[in-house]
């Protein structure tokens, strides 16, 4: 008997190991297909909620985050660290993402050229193949205000009055013009080394026209690698150093030069820092801020 069951044991472990290996899931995600009809394009939103989402009836913040493909299992992770230690709230996380992007390299330049960049530009970027896809930022803008914000604040229980973005290099480039163009449409901002460089620096002219117009309400956190080309430092200090001139009660704006980091090497930090900064109960005071080389 003893022999049986020791035979009948080695085979369930040899079946175990020979079992083909189940892939890790994200507790709590979820993706959801979503067409645009302002964009024309295919999206995927990958969806993370709170581990007690399903458990309470509360409202939850949300983050909107681009880049998905690198963005989503890093900062629902980072957050999900946080919450468990009471430094951020529970919230809700979208990330845009695009169909075949994560394996498919042209397939993730040609998307976030054509969505993320404000204006048409023959030059710069990818280069000029992709290019003739850009300036489709006032089409994207549109699709999250109209009918991606919409959806998730009909499907989830979701803080209307309580909306963060996420964007690095093109996607920060991006979530920059929303802050200079429609500020309203989120409260908090995250601008991880925005390539303010693009179109002969047009978000600087934009931010020219927006002065003119009525203080936003919003917390911005701007960040960027001081290993990075000197420009992206030196653009990011004099976008900063215009938008503090309009800083108050409502409008908190916040920069980082993270010394020994590259562009491609920012992100984790600056996303973990920025998702601190502007979740932190507003200052009383004027905003603190870190040193800034060659500030004003």
């Amino acid at each position: 008997m003893r022999f049986a069951a020791f035979v009948l044991a080695f085979l369930a472990l040899a079946l175990t190991a020979n079992a083909a290996p189940k892939p890790y899931a994200i507790p709590g995600t979820q993706v959801i297909d979503m067409p645009s009809k302002h964009t024309g394009a295919k999206y995927q939103l990958l969806v993370s909620v709170p581990l007690d989402y399903e458990t309470s009836r509360k409202i939850y913040p949300v983050v909107y985050m681009l880049d998905a493909d690198y963005s989503f299992a890093l900062v629902r992770n980072v957050v999900q660290h946080f919450v468990e230690r009471e430094d951020l709230p529970p919230m809700i996380l979208v990330a845009i993402a695009y169909p075949g992007a994560a394996t498919n390299r042209e397939t993730y330049k040609m998307n976030r050229t054509r969505d993320y960049t404000p204006i048409y530009a023959p030059d710069g970027g990818y280069g000029a193949e992709y290019q003739k896809v850009s300036g489709g930022g006032e089409k994207f803008r549109a699709f999250i205000a109209n009918e991606l914000i919409p959806y998730i604040e009909r499907r989830f229980r979701a803080d209307r009055t309580d909306r963060a973005i996420v964007g690095h290099s093109y996607g920060g480039l991006f979530a920059t013009y929303v802050l200079l163009t429609e500020p309203a449409l989120f409260k908090r901002y995250i601008i991880v080394s925005p390539s303010l460089w693009y179109s002969n620096r047009i978000p600087f002219t934009m931010e020219r026209e927006a002065a003119a117009r009525a203080r936003p309400n919003a917390r911005v956190f701007l960040s960027v690698g001081g290993l990075e080309n000197p420009a992206m430092s030196g653009d990011l200090t004099e976008m900063y150093n215009r938008l503090k001139r309009r800083t108050g009660p409502e409008f908190a704006v916040t920069m980082r030069i993270y010394e020994d980091e590259r562009h491609n090497s920012v992100f984790p930090g600056a996303v973990t820092r920025g998702l601190l900064t502007v979740f932190d109960p507003p200052p009383r005071t004027q905003p603190q801020t870190s040193p800034i080389p060659g500030a004003q």
